[in-house]
Parts: C-alpha cells; structure tokens; sequence
C-alpha cells in the first residue's frame, strides 16, 4: 500500500512541476524530461541562435505571451510525440461562433468583406438569411458601432461610411437609419429607440444608399482573455548590440536581414489556445495577433503536420512576406479570426492536405499587395535591386527586379531570360506609371529568346496586367513606349515606368495552390482571394458548407484553374468572381447545392471589397477566356452559371457537362452591350496574332471562314457597305460554343442569351430535357434608337441538339435577332424537338397576333430554320411566329412532322394459329 501511494505521489510531482524556460541565447536544447517549460511574458530568440525542442516536449504560457522567433526554431515531433505549445490557464476560449450573449441565437452579426473580421461590412442575421445593413443618411455613431462590436465579442467600434462601387448591390438588404443607442443602457441593437421595429427589409433596399462599415478592436468576450499571444517569426535582424529589450521591427528597418540563414522548421507541433494580444498593442502592431504569425521574412519556416485549434484571433497570418510559402498535412480550426492569412508581395503559396475548418472568418484569406519595394527594403536584400531594363546585360538569376524607363519617345528594350529545363519564366508587373493618358506601353512576349519564336503575347496597356508566362525555358521580353503625339511634353515625361519582375518555376508561377484539402463550415468564405494577379489553382478540394461563398475572388485579374474538386453547400454562391477578368477552367468538378449561383462571373466591374483592403495597384485583365469541360453544376438555389458582360474580345467554351436543377436558369449569359467598337476594347486589343488564346484552343478562324456556309442561310450585305465595316466589330466578338452538354430538370431554361450580339459560334450537341420554362432562350437587341445597333455581329449555329419532355408556357426554343440588323444569323438545322408540351392554353374567342405561343418562336427573318424533327403531339402548334414586321418572310424549310407524316409502322408477324404451330411442329 506504501508502495501505491509512493508511485501515486510520483505522478503527481511529476504532472504538476513544471520548468522555468532558460535564457535562449546561443544553442539551447529543450528536452521531453524537464517539460512543460513555463513561460511568462514575451520570449524571444535571438538572431544567431537557434532553440532545438525536443519530441513530446510541452511549453505552457501566460495570458498574451508571445514566442518571438529571430534566430532559428527547431520543433520536430513525432505522430506519437507532437510538440505542444499552450496556454498556462484553464479557463480557456472553446467556441469560435459569432453569437450575442443575450439575444436570441437566429440574431447574428457579422463583418465581411474586409481584411480581417474586425472591420468591413456589417450583415446581420435575420429572419434565416444573412443580409447587408444600410442606411440612408447616414447616422450611424460610435456608440452604435460599440454596442453592435461587443455583440460580436469586440470591445470598442467606429463607424466609417462606406457606398458600394459598382452597378450591381447586394440583393439583401436591411435598412437601419438612426439607431441612437445608449452605451450603458441597451443591450441589443434592435432595442435601441432609433430601431424601426422590425427593420425595413427587401432584397433591393440597399440600393444606392450607404452601408454601414465597422471597425472593431479588442475582445469583450471574458472567455478569451485567457490565451496566450503566439508564436511570431519575423525579420532576422543581426543587430549591433545585443540587447534583451523586444525590438519590433517593421518594413522600414535599415538593419540587415541575411537571405542565407538557415529557415525554421516545424513539424508535428500542435498549437492551442493562442492568438491574444492585450488591447493597447493590437492597433499598432494589428497583423500580429495569430497563433503563428510570420511578418516581415525573405526566408520563411517550413511547417508540416501543424495543428492550431481555439485562437482567439487568425490560424496563421503571413504578413508582408516576400518569399514562397508551403504548409502540407495541417490543421487549422475553431478559430475566432481566419484559419490562414496571407498578404503578399510575391505569391507563391502552396496548401498541400490541409483541413480548415470551423474557423470564425474565411478559411483562406490570400491579399497580394502588389507594390515595389522601398528603397531601404532593396538595401537590405540586395536580391530585390531594381536594374535597369534597358542597360542590364541579361542575367540567369531568379528573381530578377527591372525598371523600365523609355529612354526616349517611341522606343523598345529587349531582354532574354533563360532558366534550367523543365522549367517555366513568368513576368510579373508590380506597377505601372503612365503620366498622360495619351501616351502608353506595350510588351511583345515571346516563347524563345529570339523574336522569330512563337509569339505569346503583343499588348499595348497603361495600367497594372496580369502576370505573363512562357512555355519554355526560355523567355524574350520586349517593352516599348509610344505616344498620339512625339511632339508633345507627354512623350518625354521621364515620370512614365513599369516595375516589372521575372521568376522561374516548375509550371506558371502562382498566387496560390491549393491541393487535396478540405475547407468546410467556417463562417464567411472558403477562400477569398483579394486582387489576383497570376493564378490560383485548387486541385482535389473540398470547399464545402461555408456561410459565404466557397471561392470569392475580388479584384485583380488572373487564372483560376480547378481540377476533381467540389464546391457544394455553400450560403452563398459555390465560386463567386468579381473581378476585371483572365482565364478560367473548371474541369471536372461539382458546382452543386449552393443557396445562390452555383458560379457567378462578373467582368470589367469594380470590385465591392477592393476598397476595404486599401489595394494601391489593382491588377488588370488582357484576356478573356471560360472554359467549363466534365464538370457538374447541379441543384443550386438560383443561377446554375451566370456569366457578365465583357466587351473583351473572349471565348466561352462549355463541353461535356451537366447542368441540372437549378432554380434559375442553368446558363445565363450577358453579352455586351455598349457600343460596337468601345474604347476599353482600343486600349486593350490583342494585335496579331491572337495567340493568348493558344493555351487552350487554336486562334478562331478568320472572318472569311466564320461568314461561309454550305448552304445559303446569311443575308446579302448591301453594296454600299464597306468591307471594312464588315469585320469591324470583330474586336469585341465573344467566341461561343456550347457543346455536348446535358440540361436536365431546371425550373427555369437551360441556356439563356438576353441579349444577343456581339457572338460568334455554335451550340451543338447538347440534350435539352425536363426544364419546366422552356429550354433555349435567345433574345435580340431591339433598341433600334441606337445608331451602332445594327452594325453588332450575331453568327450562331444551333445542330444537332435534342429537345424532349420539357415544358413551357410560351416556347421550349425561342430564337431572336434584331430585325434591322444585316449582320446578325442564326441558322437551326438537325435538331429533334420531341415530347414537348406547351402549358399555355389558347382561347377559342381570341387569337394572339404577334405572340403566339408555340414549340419553336421566331422573332426575325435572318434566323433559318431548316432539317429538324418535330414530334410534339400535346402542342398544337410546332413552329410559331413573333416577327414584329407583318412584311418580314420566315426560312422554315425541309423540316419534317411526325404529327403529318407519322413514321411507318413496324410490320410484326401475326401470331401462329394452333394449326400452324402444330405442322410447324411436325416439320
């Protein structure tokens, strides 16, 4: 018995003691046998020393204590034997959700569209949705954005007014004009006597007026005030004097920051309870409160096998990085910030088998901040000079910073870049500066470092573009100037640069890479990128149950590729884009079950969170280019795709995909409407060749080839037209082909076009089945009042598509043009329109005159309508007329009815008689 007790009080003593950390000056050793190591305020590791922890090892901190990383970290644990660092409390901060301590539980607040989820815009849950607050004069106080931050566990607020930029608002909406609260007395926004009980609310009731834009700081909540603050790597700084005073650096230091020091590694190292900084440093030092926090490095740690749970801020914050960063086979959840941050100044992120999950802000929130460097950050990175484009010699070393100044007016400079095989050179452009509006740039990008190589790119810009790669490992770079007058002061403004930077990787240098994760149930965005500028690319993923959407990409212009991933289940919209646009593939991935959009596209538009995040040089688009190939978008709560207007020359190819259930329509596409020619689409044309379009097709076929037909189905030009003017518009054309797809069971039709112009291509191949509104939607531009109208190209071809079961009250297939226009043809061949039923009835007494309801609708004479199928015996009538003009002639002809000529009746042999069966038996 003595014995027990012995080993009894053993245990005790040794899960009760506890080691006091050393000074962690030179090389230290933590070991498993003297741990958990007690730390009391912030500790630091000095440059040129590197602290090894030891396996199983466990470090225990008080409320808000920081583990400052200068020098080197060495935590390697072990699947059995994970390193720990925690909080030295045990009341601790357990539940991330947004929930007012009072109020009911289906009255929530929230901040989106910010940098962090202390400040942005205010949306408040009610009545089951999340919807935006606005008011319409704005009087809105400290005291009311107080109240309404600690009912987000925050401690103190201000309000800034903020009005949406952009034509199109948040559809939900809740009006709050004057809350008028009282610090100490109301407990609930709604309680405050300036509250309309219960608030106006509407889904367009925000339009143009203010919405209501916070800013939060501290944490009101008392279950969180008990983590400790982190671990922060930042800039390693070989001072002059050693000192044991926390020195905080910032971007502006003019120490010396070594690019050859060893990085920090960690792995299998579980993170808890971090995340807190008290309240008087949080807005100085605001991106330094995470459970990791890496500010300010050229070298970043190697993490792998990472856990972070219970922070009371973000997960990870990259802050002001400039260097590559990989995270594989982490965790990051119940956190009360984002699960990863990262604001950029060179990209290059890789996720690889990371699981975000539950965390109270986006899962992923990437920012490149794309700005030059600071002459003291050149200073210290003697890698980030800017050379002279014009009189480098050309160089192999990766990355490589340039300026381009023109040295005279009208001229080019020429740089090759070659890399090791197997790799790919891109061109990143961090600013651009133009002084005059009449004066701009162009770049010629060649695969090769020779100019007769395949041409990759031949733009004339004045503004920030997306980054450029090759396909090689060689790349030739051409830069000119020019300007609408060499003999004006514009020419010579020796204020006119680029800040330009080429790097080398495997494939196309990427903002972000996301592989074989899962990001699900947190409370804003899966993941949020902010000003694109190159690619970002989701392979394997699951961007599953998020309160927002699953992807947001707001502002910038770039890439996105996705590949076996899935978007499902998401509050909002399944992939959300706002941006001025790039190149998009989906191939073989799941759009489904989203509340709103399955995939929302919205081009050449101001960005609605741009602003928030006080971006200095936005990124811009050269291309445009959708390409949707065996994907599924399925079940979603309003349009399955729906795709904006560009005035870009683009290409939109939809092949081999279902598009089934969705409420909306499963395909909304919005052409241009401005006029034929507009100046966006001058500044940005592509010169020939039009290779940017090479990455994923063969260029379009030339206008000659576009205009031919084996039969004569296109009007006749009128002589006295130019041939110019004819493939004038071929600038702002969009290459359309909608092939070998499947529309199945939408509520409403499966392919809209409303309006039509401005389009080339072909809708071919596809299955058009059970839609409940029609199936094919085209509607012409009848606004006759412009002059340009008539001169806007429509050349489509509708073959070989199958329309069968669907319903409609007016139409399955209604076809449009613009009358006037000799430029616009549709042609509607080798169709079959089978099983269709027209819901709506027509009266005995009055007949419709220009309306009439029917399985195919004609709206102009330049559509033809020849070799189709119609058997559709629950309508009465199969091709119907909505021409305008009584005088205007339909092409319907060669088309064959089953209700007029029944096909023949399959001949079956009559049944043998008992006699016949029986001598057929004897034989």
């Amino acid at each position: 018995m003595a014995s027990l007790h012995l080993v009894i009080i053993l245990c005790l003593f040794y899960y009760c003691r506890s080691t006091k950390l050393p000074n962690l000056v030179g090389d230290i050793l933590l070991t498993r046998l003297e741990s958990p190591y007690d730390i009391s305020g912030d500790t630091i590791i000095p440059y040129d020393s590197t602290v090894t922890i030891e396996s199983g090892t466990i470090l225990k901190f008080s409320r808000g204590a920081q583990f400052i990383v200068r020098g080197r970290l060495l935590a390697k644990g072990t699947p059995d034997r994970r390193i720990i660092f925690t909080s030295s409390t045990s009341a601790l901060y357990h539940d991330q959700q947004q929930i007012h301590r009072i109020s009911n539980t289906n009255i929530r607040f929230r901040l989106v569209d910010g940098s962090n989820i202390q400040n942005g815009l205010l949306q408040m849950y009610f009545k089951n949705r999340w919807r935006y607050v606005c008011t319409e004069f704005y009087r809105w106080f400290d005291y009311d954005a107080t109240l309404t931050c600690r009912m987000m566990g925050f401690r103190n607020g201000s309000v800034i007014p903020y009005h949406i930029n952009g034509s199109e608002s948040p559809w939900y909406g809740l009006q709050i004009d004057h809350p008028a609260c009282q610090l100490h007395k109301d407990e609930h926004l709604l309680d405050c006597p300036g509250v309309r009980v219960p608030p106006q609310l509407g889904i367009h009731i925000c339009d143009n007026k203010q919405y209501v834009r916070l800013q939060c700081d501290g944490f009101f909540d008392p279950l969180v005030v008990l983590n400790w603050g982190g671990i922060v790597f930042e800039r390693k700084i070989q001072s002059i004097e050693q000192s044991d005073i926390p020195y905080i650096s910032d971007s502006a230091s003019s120490l010396f920051n070594n690019p050859k020091q060893q990085p920090s590694i960690l792995n299998y190292v579980d993170i808890l309870h971090a995340g807190l900084r008290p309240e008087l440093t949080i807005r100085s030092y605001a991106e330094r409160y995470a459970a990791i926090t890496v500010f300010d490095n050229i070298i970043n740690p190697i993490f792998d096998n990472i856990t972070i749970l219970y922070s009371a801020s973000d997960g990870m914050n990259f802050s002001n990085i400039g260097s590559s960063i990989r995270l594989k086979n982490s965790i990051s959840a119940y956190n009360r910030g984002h699960g990863i941050v990262v604001t950029s100044r060179y990209g290059n992120v890789t996720l690889d088998n990371v699981h975000i999950h539950n965390n109270a802000g986006d899962g992923v929130h990437y920012t490149l901040n794309n700005t030059e460097w600071s002459i003291r950050e050149q200073e210290e990175n003697p890698q980030r000079l800017y050379k002279s484009f014009c009189e480098t010699a050309n160089t192999v070393e990766f990355p490589n910073y340039f300026t381009y100044r023109p040295p005279t007016a009208g001229t080019c400079c020429t740089q090759t870049f070659s890399s090791l095989y197997n790799t790919r050179l891109t061109v990143h452009f961090q600013s651009v500066f133009v002084g005059n509006y009449r004066t701009r740039f162009r770049v010629e990008i060649y695969d090769g470092k020779f100019d007769i190589m395949p041409l990759l790119a031949n733009i004339t810009f004045n503004r920030t573009i997306e980054s450029l790669s090759s396909y090689s490992n060689e790349l030739l770079v051409r830069l000119c100037h020019s300007c609408d007058d060499v003999r004006s002061r514009s020419c010579w403004n020796q204020s006119d640069r680029i800040q330009l930077y080429v790097v080398n990787d495997i494939g196309r240098d990427a903002d972000i890479h996301i592989w074989n994760s899962r990001i699900v149930n947190n409370s804003l965005n899966g993941v949020r990128i902010v000003n694109l500028r190159s690619l970002i690319e989701i392979n394997q993923t699951l961007i599953n149950n998020n309160h927002r959407h699953g992807l947001d990409i707001d502002s910038g212009a770039g890439a996105l590729w996705t590949y076996h991933s899935s978007f499902n289940f998401n509050n909002e919209d399944g992939i959300h884009i706002i941006y001025d646009g790039g190149e998009r593939r989906l191939f073989y991935s799941d759009i489904s079950f989203n509340n709103q959009h399955g995939l929302s596209v919205r081009l050449d538009s101001a960005p609605i969170g741009s602003q928030l995040s006080y971006l200095d040089f936005s990124t811009f688009a050269y291309r445009q280019i959708t390409f949707i190939n065996g994907s599924s978008i399925r079940s979603n709560g309003f349009y399955g795709l729906w795709h904006r207007s560009t005035c870009h020359p683009a290409l939109f190819y939809i092949n081999g995909s279902l598009f089934e259930r969705s409420v909306y329509d499963a395909i909304r596409f919005d052409s241009c409407q401005h006029e034929w020619r507009p100046q966006k689409v001058i500044d940005y044309q592509f010169r020939s060749p039009m290779i940017p379009f090479n990455s994923l097709l063969p260029p379009p076929p030339p206008p000659s080839i576009i205009y031919q037909a084996p039969i004569n189905i296109y009007p006749q030009y009128p002589p006295w037209i130019p041939v110019a003017l004819l493939y004038a518009n071929e600038t702002g054309n969009t290459i359309f082909n909608v092939i070998w797809n499947r529309f199945l069971n939408n509520k409403r039709v499966g392919l809209r076009l409303n309006p039509i112009q401005n389009i080339l291509g072909d809708i071919t191949n596809n299955s058009f089945i059970g839609h409940e509104n029609g199936a094919l939607l085209i509607v012409g531009n009848k606004s006759n009042w412009n002059e340009d109208i008539y001169l806007r190209n429509v050349t489509l071809r509708i073959l070989f598509n199958n329309f069968t079961n669907n319903n409609g009250k007016i139409f399955i297939v209604s076809l449009d043009l613009n009358e006037l226009s000799p430029y616009q043809t549709i042609l509607f061949m080798y169709n079959r329109l089978i099983n269709n039923n027209i819901t709506y009835k027509i009266s005995n007494d009055l007949n419709s005159r220009s309306r009439m309801s029917g399985i195919l609708t004609i709206g102009s004479s330049h559509i033809r309508i020849t070799r189709n199928i119609f058997g559709n015996k629950q309508s009465q009538f199969d091709i119907v007329s909505q021409l305008i003009n009584s005088s205007a002639i339909i092409k319907a002809d060669m088309n064959f009815f089953t209700t007029i000529y029944p096909p023949p009746i399959t001949l079956t042999r009559t049944p043998l008689s008992t006699y016949e069966r029986n001598q057929h038996l004897q034989v």
